[in-house]
């Protein structure tokens, strides 16, 4: 119902928001979810199908079971899907995506619960407490964004992630030996060209692609395809993804953890 009042509303030519509460409950409108994605193919682009869809409630927090902890996320063509991990990159994502929308564009932004409450990512450090960002600032879908370790270390291993992953790669960084730098890299837009990604790890001979979600649904294994395709990755690299199941009620047994990241 709720995207389907969506895509009417955007035939009429609006710009409507509609906020699927958590990741699994897309399963139940799957299909008005597909038709979205492909009508403005189907109409050669004369029919107006703009929209933005708030996914909210993916991935980490333990006040539910799998419906609330869903990790999967539909990657179908026509859909640009964005994911940040601060506030204020949140806050410039959903302003970019209402522009995308009011040219016909269909984006989904995806927020974790566990996200939206953070402060803390070392100890009591207030780390991810962000200040609003300035009128029209906004984050492009090509936007990659670099958290360069201050080790010393001389050797330096890459970590492409998004969402949650990107806490967990922080945090992965006190697991790792002293001789060892982790320089995390984040490109929001799950769907874009890693034409970026390629350029930031060039530098690099080791990368770690820190998925959230299962092993054989995760974005990032579109970006590995496409970096091997133009011979951009690094020579070592390695999938870190979650649990190949589902969660129990107040557990966190399919959330990716510093643990996977560092080992």
């Amino acid at each position: 119902a709720l995207l389907g009042a969506a895509a009417g509303l955007a035939q009429r030519g609006l710009v409507p928001i509609v906020e699927v509460p958590y990741a699994k409950y897309l399963d139940c409108g799957f299909d008005q979810f597909a038709e979205i994605a492909v009508m403005h193919w189907l109409s050669n682009g004369r029919q107006p199908n703009g929209m933005v869809i708030r996914m909210q409630g993916f991935d980490r927090g333990l006040f539910g079971g799998n419906f609330h902890t869903h990790n999967w996320l539909p990657l179908l063509p026509g859909v640009d899907v964005v994911a940040t991990s601060t506030g204020r990159e949140y806050v410039k994502a959903m302003r970019h995506a209402v522009r995308q929308a009011r040219a016909g564009r269909v984006v989904m932004v995806v927020d974790a619960t566990y996200l939206l409450n953070l402060r803390h990512v070392h100890g009591r450090d207030e780390a991810w407490l962000t200040s609003y960002p300035a009128e029209g600032d906004e984050l492009a879908f090509d936007a990659v964004l670099e958290r360069p370790d201050d080790s010393d270390a001389v050797r330096r291993v890459a970590c492409v992630t998004w969402g949650t992953g990107v806490v967990a790669a922080l945090r992965a960084r006190k697991l790792l030996d002293d001789g060892v730098a982790l320089d995390v890299f984040e490109q929001p837009c799950l769907t874009w060209s890693a034409e970026g990604l390629a350029t930031a790890l060039a530098p690099y001979d080791a990368v770690v692609f820190a998925d959230p979600c299962k092993p054989n649904q995760c974005p990032l294994m579109r970006v590995v395809s496409e970096l091997q395709e133009t011979d951009a990755i690094p020579r070592r690299w390695r999938l870190a993804a979650a649990q190949p199941t589902y969660n129990p009620l107040g557990r966190d047994l399919t959330f990716s953890s510093a643990d996977d990241v560092a080992e």
